[in-house]
């Protein structure tokens, strides 16, 4: 089969279903060319799962797909499509993030041995990278290793600030250290602030916010133009977790707007990630050391995101390729 017969044979008997609104879905089924449906309710769980499960099937019943790409999570919708799949004659490709993996960290037996099964029962599991590959694969599943393409992110307005800051893209979840991070906000020279992002409501006593540094800015959440023009704006990202094998999608964020970012110090981390980026263990003590590290090298880290970013597209490219190849087998 010649190029240009992989390039064009993933038409519209394909589909990708998402029940949340997520970059990297977006930016996987552009590559891929395959109609995208993000399935959005806002409701509570007793509700929104009939409502999603309903509108899913729909468009299962009423299109003549071939190959379904779901995410995972949501676990919910990962295991409709396996059991659709099984009545229907139809391939199921999940992309399943660390979460799709380990549900709860791993804590809920019932909910890991459901993810297993999805995985064992997809025709194949896309993930990030090859530790998380691994662990597919001793499941007895079938994994493609595909990292987040970069994303396209276009600069908006930029931010006007009194003082030069550093971006943290948190959502307050359990795998982000987030209380390190302010704790280190007093390590770092006071003229530099750290805008953190996302919901701290209930994440923070009343005791933690009046003690908060003064260079702490806590923005809440952040529609997505607010967003992109405080990442533009910003010296240089952060988005940390203390997940093994887990790519944070800030990292993919920081190369397209083509920020310095600090990420954990993780081996995947290091692999995908080999320039423009500062790594830190996820402790106060050494993320100020990070900080203050990457504020010092700043001028040349803003040279090396450019050419990690310019790297980064063309191994995309070359793994987009690759990915249509073994689909039209």
């Amino acid at each position: 089969m010649n190029h240009e017969k992989i390039l064009e044979n993933i038409d519209q008997s394909s589909a990708w279903i998402t029940w949340e609104i997520q970059i990297r879905n977006r930016s996987m089924a552009a590559l891929l060319n395959i109609p995208l449906h993000e399935l959005i309710v806002n409701r509570h769980r007793a509700i929104r799962y009939p409502i999603l499960i309903f509108k899913t099937l729909y468009i299962l019943c009423k299109n003549d797909i071939r190959i379904l790409f779901v995410q995972n999570p949501s676990i919910v919708l990962s295991m409709l499509a396996v059991l659709f799949a099984s009545i229907r004659n139809m391939k199921v490709i999940v992309d399943a993030h660390n979460s799709g993996i380990y549900p709860l960290e791993g804590r809920s037996k019932l909910l890991s041995w459901i993810a297993r099964y999805i995985a064992r029962k997809a025709d194949a599991v896309i993930v990030s990278n090859s530790y998380l590959a691994s662990a597919v694969e001793l499941w007895g599943a079938t994994p493609i290793v595909m990292p987040d393409p970069v994303p396209n992110l276009h600069e908006a307005e930029k931010i006007t600030s009194e003082r030069p800051y550093l971006f943290f893209i948190c959502t307050w979840a359990a795998d982000e250290p987030y209380l390190e991070i302010i704790e280190a906000a007093k390590l770092i020279p006071e003229t530099i602030d750290i805008y953190i992002t996302g919901k701290y409501r209930n994440k923070l006593s009343q005791t933690q916010l009046d003690a908060l540094p003064s260079n702490i800015k806590l923005l809440g959440f952040v529609p997505e133009h607010d967003y992109i023009a405080y990442f533009s704006s910003c010296l240089m990202a952060i988005d940390l977790t203390t997940r093994d094998n887990c790519l944070v999608c800030g990292a993919y964020e920081a190369l397209s707007l083509e920020k310095p970012c600090i990420v954990s110090n993780s081996k995947v981390n290091r692999e995908i990630f080999s320039t423009g980026f500062v790594y830190t263990d996820n402790n106060a003590t050494a993320i100020a050391a990070s900080i203050n590290q990457g504020l010092h090298n700043l001028k040349q880290l803003n040279i090396d995101i450019a050419t990690q970013a310019k790297s980064h597209r063309s191994l995309i490219e070359k793994q987009v390729f690759e990915l249509k190849r073994i689909l039209n087998s």
